[in-house]
């Protein structure tokens, strides 16, 4: 049973890039972007820290991210990780945490299944629209080892490694990374806040369907359903 304990903790860690590791990110969504933040951060992968949950019910929900300036290409950081939030959804629980650095900030919601009914705040739900007019439409065709080529950014979740873990999770096969879709679709923009919806999951060989306005909003979809919906504020410095 997820430990309602883990509300409020906070953990500090020191994180070191490099360049190297920059490449490593764009090598596993095919090209770069500030979006490689987030793994940095958020090191391991936003499933960790869920004491007691099970973790083939865990479901990456939402994510935000906000920049504070141009990431340098290598350097070393003091991050902060505060679980800030666990909301009741019913069915399950949203638990939402933040990771803190001088550079950006990132939050990601993890959605527990069989977790809910415990009495409390439902929370507040985003809202992501797009827009009537027609899209910029791309394609990206990922591979059977795009997973494995994500893990390298250091995701360890086994749900999108192991077999085994991903069939007691309900899935035929070990899924893609909702982040690694993320970073496919918003490769190449140059943006300082970006916030994000993952809708139902992608596997490995999936070819993508990306979906994209100047005004920032964007979708994606795999096998003609809808897999990722959100947005992107773009810098200043973005001539869109």
């Amino acid at each position: 049973m997820l430990s309602h304990d883990i509300l409020g903790v906070v953990e500090r860690q020191v994180r070191t890039w490099s360049a190297g590791d920059a490449g490593v990110y764009a090598a596993a969504v095919g090209g770069y972007s500030p979006a490689f933040a987030i793994p940095l951060l958020q090191q391991g992968g936003p499933q960790l820290g869920l004491t007691g949950a099970d973790m083939t019910q865990v479901l990456h929900a939402e994510q935000s991210l906000w920049l504070h300036g141009p990431l340098p290409s290598h350097g070393s950081t003091v991050v902060t990780k505060t679980v800030t939030d666990i909301y009741d959804k019913g069915s399950g629980a949203l638990v939402v945490s933040t990771w803190e650095s001088e550079h950006a900030r990132t939050r990601s919601s993890c959605f527990v299944k069989g977790e809910g009914g415990f009495g409390g705040e439902r929370g507040e739900t985003r809202e992501f629209t797009v827009p009537s007019t027609a899209p910029e439409v791309g394609l990206f065709q990922t591979t059977g080892d795009q997973a494995l080529r994500y893990r390298e950014t250091g995701d360890v979740n086994p749900m999108h490694h192991d077999a085994g873990f991903a069939r007691r999770a309900g899935f035929a096969q070990p899924i893609l990374h909702g982040l690694c879709t993320l970073g496919i679709t918003v490769r190449g923009l140059d943006f300082t806040e970006l916030h994000a919806r993952f809708t139902a999951p992608v596997t490995p060989g999936d070819e993508l369907r990306i979906e994209r306005w100047p005004t920032g909003e964007f979708r994606t979809f795999a096998n003609d359903r809808q897999v990722l919906l959100g947005s992107v504020r773009f810098s200043e410095v973005d001539s869109r």
